[in-house]
């Protein structure tokens, strides 16, 4: 089966999902909680409630599933899930900290990529894979580019973002050219109106630092529920 393609998806299978999506927020919530990705100095209180992290979880794996179900394609599922999960562990961390961990980034886009090239092998879509890789280069430049620019002039917008864009260029080009163009342009326009919110409310000033990382994850998964040209 390819995305687009008509299918009928098992009564069970999004309960499944998310009870499993549910079982991964568990283990993932101590890990979390111990701020043991906190280095130096990096102290304070948690950014959200340790209970939020399970059902949150769940809720993803379990809408993506359903997506999934209306798509086609089941052999794309783990790479989506991995993403999805390690989206989770660090929309929490950049929140807390205001940085991407490489040790959580990197690994990921490495699995996400071989998961990726198994789904092509199955379904023998490699024309997918090619464009998935082409897109993971591209966002990376982009973002390397904002990053210098950022830089120059005191910004905050660091490599770590830099390094999360190859990820959601790799992980949203498999599915569509279209995908990576919607995660960047959610990414700004979320970002931007929390920021413009935060200043309205007077709850942050124009220097403030303000974490991108987790608008650039929010708008990479809502890419994934859009229908964008799937596979052109």
């Amino acid at each position: 089966m390819t995305w687009g393609a008509a299918s009928v998806t098992p009564w069970w299978f999004v309960p499944v999902v998310a009870l499993a999506g549910a079982a991964v927020g568990l283990i993932l919530t101590p890990r979390l909680a111990s701020g043991g990705y906190r280095i130096d100095d990096e102290a304070g209180p948690m950014p959200f409630p340790t209970w939020v992290v399970t059902p949150v979880t769940a809720a993803a794996w379990g809408v993506l599933a359903w997506r999934l179900g209306g798509l086609g394609d089941y052999t794309v599922a783990p790479a989506l899930l991995t993403f999805t999960t390690a989206a989770v562990a660090l929309v929490w961390i950049d929140a807390d900290v205001h940085r991407l961990p490489t040790g959580l980034v990197r690994p990921t886009t490495v699995l996400v990529a071989v998961q990726l090239a198994l789904s092509s092998a199955v379904t023998g879509n490699w024309s997918a894979l090619l464009r998935a890789g082409v897109c993971a280069f591209a966002l990376l430049l982009v973002f390397l580019l904002l990053a210098l620019l950022a830089g120059a002039m005191g910004g905050a917008f660091g490599l770590g973002d830099v390094q999360l864009a190859a990820l959601l260029g790799l992980t949203t080009g498999y599915l569509s050219p279209w995908a990576p163009l919607v995660t960047t342009y959610a990414a700004f326009l979320l970002g931007g109106a929390w920021a413009l919110g935060r200043l309205v409310l007077r709850r942050a000033h124009r220097r403030s630092a303000i974490a991108f990382g987790p608008w650039m994850l929010l708008g990479g998964y809502l890419s994934l529920l859009v229908e964008v040209r799937p596979f052109l």
